[in-house]
């Protein structure tokens, strides 16, 4: 009978029961070096997916872009094209797709016993981001050769692909444990 009203008497005035204790127990808190590299990962996947949305759209609307944002694909050979085509459809969509689903399971795995498994996923979601991240920079060498009078998008190109590079190096020094987000690796 006295349990009875001390759980009525806890739920009207909010304090945690034992059960909410053991649940917040059970959740480990995320290291952060899993955290940045996830988040990095999902944020390079929703840009990726926006920026093929937006030219999509711009495609499929007959929508011309001016002549200093894009280099001219005319000027490519059939196996530059070819190469383009494959890595643009193939190589990077599914490489999104994995680094995306990755980055979403280490970012929503519960309890204190996945923190291998979480690292693990990290690591499987930087490798993904940057194996579409060296296919975007292959992409951008292909259009270089093809129209290298742009100067536009060699400025922008080469800062991307610089951006991209940089930020998966520290990513991949922080699950190594290094620099600023090493205190995780207990």
């Amino acid at each position: 009978m006295a349990d009875k009203v001390d759980k009525k008497l806890a739920a009207c005035l909010s304090l945690p029961t034992t059960v909410q204790k053991k649940q917040q127990q059970h959740k480990a808190p995320l290291l952060p070096a899993v955290q940045l590299t996830s988040l990095w990962a999902l944020l390079t996947a929703a840009i990726l997916a926006v920026s093929y949305a937006v030219g999509f759209a711009l495609v499929q609307g007959h929508i011309h872009t001016p002549s200093w944002m894009s280099p001219r694909a005319g000027s490519f050979t059939d196996a530059a094209a070819a190469e383009v085509s494959a890595i643009i459809f193939h190589g990077v969509v599914w490489c999104t797709a994995a680094q995306a689903a990755a980055a979403a399971l280490a970012l929503l795995l519960p309890g204190r016993r996945c923190r291998l498994s979480r690292r693990a996923l990290a690591c499987v979601a930087l490798a993904a981001a940057a194996t579409s991240h060296l296919m975007l920079a292959r992409v951008v060498a292909l259009y270089f050769t093809a129209d290298p009078g742009c100067v536009s998008f060699w400025i922008v190109g080469t800062l991307d692909v610089t951006y991209l590079a940089a930020w998966d190096l520290y990513c991949f020094l922080a699950l190594l444990g290094r620099g600023a987000y090493a205190n995780d690796l207990s």
